[in-house]
């Protein structure tokens, strides 16, 4: 491709020095020469010196600005064979005076960006995925092997299979969500948008929620105007999914007889949903974090009650593939508030991610 423009560039400068000969030449006789005077001899030879200051100025400028183009040109392409998957950062600097360099500059570090996201993703869903199955494997190793030196009685057996069946169920759990997490980052979620009730959605999680807090005697309390139905375009199951976690959140750090409140609203094209509690709340230095896979406050109670520390990084996940945005709001010791907001007519159709 480069030698093809250098040689059109070539046959092109040729052409029109051939042109600039041409003209010369055809002054030159055509000029009434044979007048044989002083005046004629120098207007002759003055023509004469100004073709060739043309012709040379004409060259000087074609190498000139040939040389500033091609350089960057070729240093892009030297630049090209050094990409691997580890000088991704390194982008080409944008040092050109011609706008489709500047162009053709500014799509070749723009598209190292979108490589170099990808490959961070899946990076960090490879260390993620290996970090966190590392736990239930070596439970599901070290249980095993008790039961092949001690175990005795069928009984002793069958408590070590159904231990080993939790540990399973919790890795299928943690793959299932980075599955989901590495979507949502990417920008590949499916959604099914469609026209849904969430008055009635949030009633449905309503009554699961007082199922879920009934052990507890946490009192699960729905607010909305009973004949305003709000609707929202969107995904029925990720939806749930956002608003069930944080429901069951919401009920497992609230203390026994304690509060959790969902609100719904609508202000203009927004909806907003809260959903809080008076439980055991989040510290100031937390909050930056929480949406963040795997953070946990509090790593023994998350484990204790089979988090897998992805819950709250697929809620933001879902929120903004839905065009949406989350808050929290929390005191220690008083509760917290988890506050998602939603356009009503749903998340532009951008990509692959979004059905219509």
């Amino acid at each position: 491709m480069l030698r093809s423009a250098r040689v059109q560039l070539t046959l092109l400068t040729t052409l029109a020095l051939a042109v600039s000969m041409t003209v010369g030449a055809g002054t030159f006789y055509l000029y009434p020469y044979r007048i044989n005077t002083p005046s004629a001899s120098h207007h002759l030879f003055a023509i004469a010196t100004l073709c060739l200051a043309m012709l040379a100025i004409m060259a000087s400028l074609f190498w000139f600005y040939s040389k500033r183009f091609f350089k960057p040109l070729l240093q892009l392409g030297e630049n090209f064979d050094q990409i691997n998957i580890d000088t991704l950062a390194q982008h080409t600097k944008d040092n050109s005076n011609f706008s489709e360099l500047r162009l053709l500059t500014s799509q070749h570090n723009a598209m190292l960006d979108r490589l170099e996201g990808a490959v961070r993703r899946v990076r960090q869903f490879s260390g993620d995925a290996s970090h966190e199955l590392r736990t239930p494997l070596t439970i599901l190793r070290g249980e095993t092997e008790v039961a092949l030196l001690w175990a005795k009685t069928p009984e002793e057996y069958r408590n070590t299979l159904q231990s080993n069946m939790e540990e399973i169920d919790r890795m299928g759990r943690i793959l299932e969500d980075l599955l989901t997490l590495a979507k949502s980052e990417s920008g590949d979620l499916p959604l099914s948008i469609r026209t849904l009730s969430l008055s009635d959605l949030l009633q449905e999680l309503y009554l699961q929620g007082r199922a879920l807090a009934e052990t507890k005697q946490i009192n699960v309390n729905l607010h909305h105007q009973p004949d305003a139905l709000i609707t929202v375009q969107g995904d029925d199951l990720r939806l749930r999914q956002l608003f069930l976690n944080l429901l069951t959140n919401a009920i497992r750090y609230t203390h026994e007889k304690g509060n959790v409140d969902i609100e719904v609203s609508r202000n203009g094209n927004m909806v907003t949903v809260s959903i809080s509690d008076d439980g055991i709340g989040i510290a100031k230095e937390h909050l930056p974090h929480i949406f963040e896979r795997f953070y946990r406050t509090d790593e023994a109670r998350n484990r204790a009650h089979g988090g897998t520390g992805l819950g709250l990084a697929i809620v933001k996940g879902i929120t903004e593939a839905h065009d949406g945005e989350i808050k929290v709001f929390s005191t220690p010791g008083k509760g917290s508030k988890f506050q998602v907001s939603l356009p009503a007519d749903g998340p532009k159709p951008v990509g692959k991610g979004a059905a219509h």
